[in-house]
């Protein structure tokens, strides 16, 4: 028990360490010698515990997932007024910044792996389902409550994510850039926009 748990920090810190080379040098950039000679090792310890570097890579692929995952929605269920409980969904959802949780270099680095990659497209297949499936239960609940004219919450749910993604991706290259309160704006007065169309 105790070799598996001293194994497991020993991985998290090379998961680490791996992080930040590819913030500083680039995905194509990190290599286990580099990712060893930053921790002060031999590259020998880091093939005892991922034999190559793709191995590492799928670590740090579920490292990602299992942290978006975490910290991306709330349980709203304990919220029984309905429009407080949709008001906060809304706030939720339009504040998301993918790099507040884990660095743009990093997830970009890993998110292009899932378009050549299906081990990594799966595992950014679970997130996302993760998210829609949450946030399908919140339009579901809101639209009984009348409070949207959703009759698709599913692809109500799949559209919100495409604004997510979308205004996540463009504050950064926006010129001038997005500030914080005006991305927000936005980003709710779009889903709302789209949400009370009645086309879903």
């Amino acid at each position: 028990m105790g070799r598996k748990s001293k194994a497991l920090v020993r991985r998290q810190e090379i998961l680490s360490h791996f992080y930040e080379v590819i913030i500083e040098e680039g995905f194509e950039g990190a290599s286990i010698a580099k990712i060893a000679k930053r921790m002060d090792v031999n590259p020998s310890l880091l093939i005892h515990y991922f034999s190559t570097k793709d191995a590492m890579v799928m670590g740090l692929i579920d490292y990602i997932v299992d942290t978006y995952s975490s910290h991306l929605m709330p349980d709203f269920s304990a919220v029984e007024d309905p429009r407080e409980r949709w008001d906060d969904v809304l706030d939720v959802v339009s504040k998301i910044q993918w790099d507040r949780i884990i660095s743009n270099r990093v997830f970009y680095s890993c998110y292009t792996l899932a378009l050549r990659l299906p081990e990594v497209n799966e595992r950014f297949q679970e997130l996302y389902k993760g998210l829609v499936n949450t946030l399908e239960i919140e339009i579901r609940h809101a639209s009984e409550a009348r409070l949207i004219p959703v009759t698709d919450p599913k692809m109500a749910a799949q559209m919100m994510i495409s604004f997510m993604e979308g205004i996540n991706f463009y504050q950064h290259i926006a010129s001038p850039p997005l500030e914080v309160e005006n991305r927000e704006a936005l980003m709710k007065k779009s889903i709302v926009a789209m949400l009370t169309c009645g086309e879903f």
